[in-house]
């Protein structure tokens, strides 16, 4: 009779122990509908995060460096002293999408073996045939794939907003979608204010002889979108949907004629200081003005390359650069709070000289709002006026030799 009633009870602690298991077990996994509707069953906290391309890699470091397992490819010298050393040294399960797409279902099964990958984040345009492709890689894999729309500078502050209910970072992606939304609609009132009195630019991404690279202009242009939205871009509608541009001759550069000349970075200021020394260049208004600059680049460059949040410090640069009555601001500090948010580095006054070396006018040892003076830091100061003045006192010392 014992016998029976011991066998009863433990029949019942082991319905028990099952009940509350699985009370527990339904209790450590949420579910969450990304932006191509694709409904995911995930862990409640989120720690292990693999990023599926370049977009994705940037983004996810301005929520938290801590989540990456994985990185989707290798960062370059250039911009190893502005990442964590523990996200730099971590394997790369390559990219997704893109002409450059190395991701491998059967090496990120094998990864996940090792790292136990709680999800690989996609961000950027959703294309037609995404839905079907991320449910086919994570039936493959065994992984658990997230998309998030971030295609368009006005997608920004609303990823931001999903990313945190996505990754659990709700406080830290609330900072940086209240910090973009801001930012947009500072830029929206200024916009409005300066009009059709938009100053004329074309940004020129590499120079090669006679062939000049432009990035286009165009709502389709998605790598202009900053560009075409803050100044009158002179390049023909974009041809190319890649950041190198479209090819011009020198020829059309000297029709254009622009005010101001943004150049892409590179390593050695090839492309600068080929308009600033070549001949070819020197009949343009904005050679002779002194308004060409080199886009800063750290760990991206701020005008794209690849279009994502980087690009927010394009329009905090030029804005002050070409509007400083409007966008009257300091820029060394916007720079710097920008710098601490997104990249959880805080810039020194040397990093910043470092980074905005060819990025500010001649003689301006700092950025910022008008001086107390008048004069904005970004005032011409081109080789023009000062020759114009070394003429002027040569011209006075000869009347006065004359008149003696």
């Amino acid at each position: 009779m014992r016998t029976h009633f011991g066998y009863h009870i433990f029949i019942v602690l082991c319905v028990f122990l099952a009940f509350f298991s699985g009370i527990a077990a339904a209790e450590e996994t949420r579910t969450f509908v990304d932006d191509v509707g694709r409904e995911l069953i995930l862990p409640v906290n989120i720690t292990a995060v693999s990023p599926s391309g370049p977009l994705a890699q940037i983004v996810l470091y301005s929520v938290d460096p801590d989540l990456f397992v994985s990185i989707s490819s290798k960062y370059s010298d250039a911009q190893l002293k502005y990442i964590d050393p523990r996200v730099a040294a971590l394997p790369v399960t390559g990219q997704f999408y893109g002409a450059k797409s190395t991701m491998n279902p059967e090496e990120i099964m094998e990864m996940n073996k090792q790292l136990g990958i709680d999800l690989v984040l996609d961000i950027g345009e959703a294309k037609s045939t995404m839905k079907e492709d991320l449910d086919k890689i994570q039936a493959q894999t065994g992984v658990n794939f997230a998309f998030v729309t971030q295609n368009n500078l006005s997608d920004i502050p609303g990823s931001y907003l999903t990313l945190g209910e996505l990754l659990s970072e709700e406080e830290q992606c609330e900072k940086l979608s209240t910090y973009t939304s801001d930012l947009l609609s500072e830029f929206a009132s200024g916009m409005n204010e300066i009009g059709d009195n938009k100053k004329s630019m074309i940004y020129v991404v590499s120079i090669d002889g006679n062939s000049v690279y432009l990035i286009g202009s165009g709502e389709n242009s998605y790598h202009g979108e900053v560009i075409n939205y803050i100044s009158d871009n002179l390049a023909n509608e974009a041809v190319t949907s890649s950041g190198m541009g479209d090819e011009y001759t020198m020829e059309d550069i000297l029709q254009m004629n622009p005010d101001y000349i943004i150049v892409a970075y590179n390593a050695d200021h090839e492309y600068y200081d080929t308009i600033m020394n070549s001949a070819d260049w020197q009949s343009l208004r904005a050679v002779q003005d002194g308004n060409v600059y080199e886009a800063p680049y750290g760990p991206y460059s701020w005008m794209g390359s690849p279009p994502s949040v980087n690009r927010l410090l394009s329009m905090i640069w030029l804005g002050n650069l070409y509007y400083p009555d409007v966008f009257d601001y300091n820029v060394d500090d916007r720079v710097k709070e920008y710098y601490s948010l997104f990249y959880h580095y805080d810039l020194t006054d040397d990093d910043l000289s470092e980074l905005m070396e060819y990025a500010k006018p001649a003689g301006s040892s700092s950025l910022g709002s008008a001086t107390s003076t008048g004069t904005s830091a970004y005032a011409n100061q081109s080789p023009a006026p000062l020759f114009a003045l070394m003429a002027g006192l040569g011209l006075a010392v000869l009347i006065k030799r004359r008149n003696h």
